[in-house]
């Protein structure tokens, strides 16, 4: 029998047998020996793997009926449903799990009049998914609606933990994290303000709102005390690859501006005709940095506007803003000891809640009555 000249060695090598286990048994937790599937109307002989398909469709009356079958697999792991869809004006799409014994709606309605081409994500749980069933998709109207689908077992990656925090998280294979909240078919949660010392984070409109070449929007907001650099952050569906809106924040141009650009994997994109003009549906993220200075005491405005001939619609309008603190503080009294900056929405507020501190009171566009939005 061989013996180690250095007992580390022996170390070593248990560590990275220990480790190989490791990684191949977390593999097989994740699911991943499960392949996923993906259908798309243009495909005329799609191959799907054994547990999925087949999948028809039908027309009727004014109802389109798309149907495929799913045969889950063994284990733990969930089933993410993505969809791809067209958006017409009126009408809706409902998605439902039709089981052994049970019919279940996932969706009522996929429609967010977010834009012509967008997509959901629906989380199908373990316990429904306890024998083989069909996925249905129904929608209004003698023609389909379904772009392409695509469905992977999936497991929670818990990324960050706190009050605001939506817990457990997706990561899709084109590198998209989505967080457990929008994955839900009755739709996302209010988002709600934030704030810690020096620093607060708003929501100046939950949207949706509608944004185009003739309908710019404008929104109000109200600071009380003196703000330094800020942040804005936004979710938008229906803007071109590529593009990028105009922001203005107290008429001044905001030059540091950008717009997610997901991975090339992403079911969102659709290419257009022979070229490589693309769309894209589903919501990305957009953020652009004010400089201090820009924003002022008092009343600030926020205006957005698109090009000529394109449009988007935004949701999850927030502002960041950071406030310096003094440079000489007051001596600490019971009375005079400084407080946080607090952030009022309505008859609620986040912070300390003292009125002599800076204070930012969220405050709706006062845009055109076409986006259904209240004045302040």
């Amino acid at each position: 029998m061989k013996k180690w000249r250095n007992p580390l060695a022996g170390l070593v090598w248990a560590f990275c047998l220990l480790w190989i286990l490791g990684v191949e048994k977390s593999e097989g937790a994740l699911g991943n020996s499960n392949p996923p599937a993906s259908w798309d109307v243009r495909e005329k002989a799609p191959v799907f793997p054994l547990w999925f398909g087949p999948v028809t469709a039908q027309a009727g009356l004014n109802l389109y009926t798309w149907r495929a079958q799913v045969r889950p697999p063994a284990g733990e792991a969930r089933l993410a449903v993505t969809l791809v869809f067209r958006e017409p004006s009126d009408g809706f799409a409902r998605v439902i799990w039709q089981g052994l014994g049970q019919s279940v709606t996932l969706c009522g309605n996929l429609y967010e009049r977010a834009g012509a081409l967008h997509q959901r994500t629906l989380l199908l749980d373990r316990e429904m998914l306890s024998g083989p069933g069909q996925i249905i998709v129904e929608s209004t109207g003698s023609e389909e609606v379904l772009e392409r689908v695509e469905l992977a077992w999936v497991e929670p990656l818990v990324l960050v933990t706190g009050k605001a925090s939506p817990g457990a998280c997706y990561l899709t294979a084109s590198g998209r994290v989505l967080s457990a909240d929008e994955l839900r078919g009755d739709g996302r949660r209010p988002p709600v303000d934030q704030g810690q010392e020096g620093f607060i984070d708003a929501v100046l409109d939950a949207g949706p709102v509608r944004i185009d070449s003739t309908s710019p929007v404008r929104f109000l907001s109200s600071i009380a005390g003196q703000p330094g650099y800020a942040r804005l952050e936004a979710q938008v569906a229906g803007l071109a690859p590529g593009k990028e809106p105009g922001i203005f924040v107290n008429g001044k141009t905001l030059e540091s501006l950008s717009v997610e650009v997901p991975g090339l994997g992403d079911p969102g994109y659709r290419k257009e005709g022979e070229g490589y003009e693309v769309r894209y549906g589903g919501w990305r993220k957009l953020v652009a940095y004010v400089p201090a200075g820009v924003l002022r005491m008092g009343e600030n405005q926020v205006d957005f506007q698109v090009a000529d001939g394109s449009g988007m619609t935004l949701r999850n309008l927030r502002l960041q803003v950071v406030f310096p603190l003094p440079e000489k503080p007051l001596p600490a009294t019971q009375v005079q000891n400084p407080a946080p900056p607090s952030v009022f929405m309505g008859n609620t507020s986040v912070g300390n809640g003292s009125p002599s501190r800076p204070q930012l009171r969220t405050g709706l566009s006062s845009g055109t009555g076409g986006v259904g939005l209240r004045s302040e």
